[in-house]
């Protein structure tokens, strides 16, 4: 957790990010076994994927769900799930909290101690993965108090003290605890707009939520005429005769109000658990998904710094779960057009995200890195792909190493390290990718199937440029000049240097350039990255 990473503008220790480590271990075994290769890491991650759907299908299994195969082909193919198979924490811990999920209800529906057991173990390898599990906590609790067998909440201690020697460790290593130290939530109404625009787009379900509670003639010929509108216009926006911009204006305010009907469809069930159903093991299973449902809503919108379909993600397979009733009550031609949806905008949305990722693959070694120095500015995955070209990765630390002919490569489309604006560059060259109709259903608008704002959903239409590259030649570098200023604008900074002018006996001028000189020379020959 003391290891460097580079996601801002200069390298800081994992332990000052969000994620505890124990994922990150998981890959770096990986790669000592096997190597570095993507295809072992994706494989390491389609572990995970199966697991999601063995779960998800043995709990609407334990349900007794009629349209079970018609529930995993949505759960599959939904553009979260399918999008969000990269390298990161989320499909592990929805594969752990689908576990969690199965095993408790198992041992509610066995009265086996083990089974909870097992369900609280998965929280505690889950929680090390990712804090967001903490909801998970609350359901088991709360659905064991349920059962009027309180004995059974020790099984909780498995959790607690896999927490209890992760805080040890961290205070061994850079003497505090990573948990108690993470940012203080940030409530804002655009987070919930966000939100339920990112719910939204990625949940088609929701026609068949509605044709069940309203079955009515002219609602499922409103829903079908829903479906046909979408799919003659996509074509006409694909032609212009539609503005592309008008569209998806529109198109976002429809997953804003689809999200919207998701949490009125979640209050209307949990107003029947409580006071309509008769109180029975499954009446138990729908109420602890009732809770999990609400608990990961609450505990994203006050403690996700942003939000991302990878989020909502955790939501999907148990909004499915809880309303599957509604799938039998639903008319199968609704059934069918939701599944043909989900799978169209799934594979549609996947390909895209490939396409949009391979850009940031291939281009690094479109550059010709040669003797002189070239430096990669940018994050994600263009990052990791930039340094494997043989780029080095821009620090804002070490913007006094960057000198003149230097080649700087610059992404224009994802988040970047500040750079001196006294540096001035040159282009020189750059890699473009236009878009097609396989990019058409397009979540890179600045990464937004990773990055959700209120005025910027998950996906739209969009035949924008995939990105462009810049290449550059440093024209002028920092000199002694730009490094006094620096030194002047930081208040500590100048006033050490003041105080060391009077100690000397040199004027002040003196002393700043002195200063400036040194550090120039300190930072030029002792280079991290191997530059001298």
């Amino acid at each position: 957790m003391s290891g460097l990473i580079n996601w801002e503008h200069s390298p800081k220790p994992i332990h000052q990010y969000n994620q505890p480590p124990l994922f990150f271990y998981l890959i770096a075994f990986m790669q000592y076994l096997f190597g570095q290769g993507e295809i072992v890491m994706h494989l390491l991650l389609s572990v995970f994927t199966l697991l999601s759907l063995i779960y998800f299908n043995k709990i609407s299994t334990l349900l007794g769900v009629a349209q079970k195969r018609l529930l995993l082909v949505i759960f599959a193919f939904c553009p979260a799930f399918i999008v969000n198979q990269n390298l990161m924490t989320d499909i592990p811990i929805l594969a752990i909290s689908l576990g969690a999920m199965y095993y408790l209800f198992q041992g509610l529906r066995t009265e086996k101690t083990i089974y909870f057991i097992i369900s609280s173990t998965l929280l505690g390898f889950g929680l090390l993965i990712k804090y967001s599990l903490f909801p998970l906590f609350l359901v088991i609790l709360l659905t064991i108090l349920l059962t009027k067998n309180s004995k059974r909440v020790a099984v909780l201690i498995v959790p607690v003290t896999f927490l209890f020697l992760w805080s040890i460790w961290n205070l061994f290593e850079f003497d505090y605890i990573h948990l108690l130290n993470r940012p203080k939530p940030v409530f804002h109404s655009r987070k919930i707009i966000s939100f339920l625009s990112s719910l939204g787009s990625m949940s088609f379900f929701t026609a068949v939520f509605i044709y069940s509670i309203l079955p009515k003639q002219m609602v499922k010929s409103l829903i079908i005429l829903g479906f046909i509108f979408f799919t003659v216009s996509v074509p006409l926006v694909y032609f212009d005769i539609i503005a592309e911009s008008n569209y998806n204006r529109v198109l976002n305010f429809m997953f804003i109000g689809n999200g919207l009907l998701l949490i009125a469809f979640v209050v209307k069930r949990v107003f029947e658990l409580l006071i309509k159903e008769k109180k029975d093991k499954y009446h138990l299973f729908n109420f602890s998904i009732a809770l999990y449902i609400i608990g990961f809503t609450l505990f994203i919108g006050l403690f996700a710094p942003f939000n991302a379909s990878r989020h909502v993600l955790l939501l999907i397979p148990f909004l499915l779960l809880l309303g599957h009733k509604q799938f039998e009550k639903s008319h199968k031609t609704i059934n069918n057009l939701v599944v043909l949806t989900t799978i169209f905008l799934g594979l549609m949305l996947g390909i895209s995200d490939w396409v949009y990722a391979d850009f940031y693959r291939k281009s690094p070694f479109m550059v010709e890195v040669k003797a002189e120095r070239t430096w990669s500015v940018g994050h994600w995955g263009w990052q990791w792909y930039s340094k494997k070209a043989g780029m080095k990765i821009y620090s804002k630390k070490e913007d006094l190493k960057i000198r003149n002919n230097d080649i700087v490569v610059i992404p224009k489309d994802i988040p970047k390290q500040y750079i001196s604006s006294r540096i001035k560059l040159d282009t020189i060259d750059y890699i473009s990718q236009k878009s097609n109709f396989l990019t058409f259903f397009s979540g890179k608008n600045f990464a937004s199937m990773y990055l959700t704002l209120s005025e910027k959903p998950a996906w739209s239409l969009s035949k924008e440029t995939i990105d462009t590259i810049f290449v550059c030649k440093v024209k002028k570098e920092l000199n002694l000049k730009d490094i006094r200023t620096r030194i002047i604008s930081n208040r500590d900074w100048y006033k050490a240097i003041k105080n060391k002018a009077i100690e000397d006996s040199i004027s002040i001028d003196s002393a700043l350039f002195i200063e400036a000189k040194q550090t120039l020379i300190k930072q030029r020959n002792n280079s991290p990255t191997g530059f001298n």
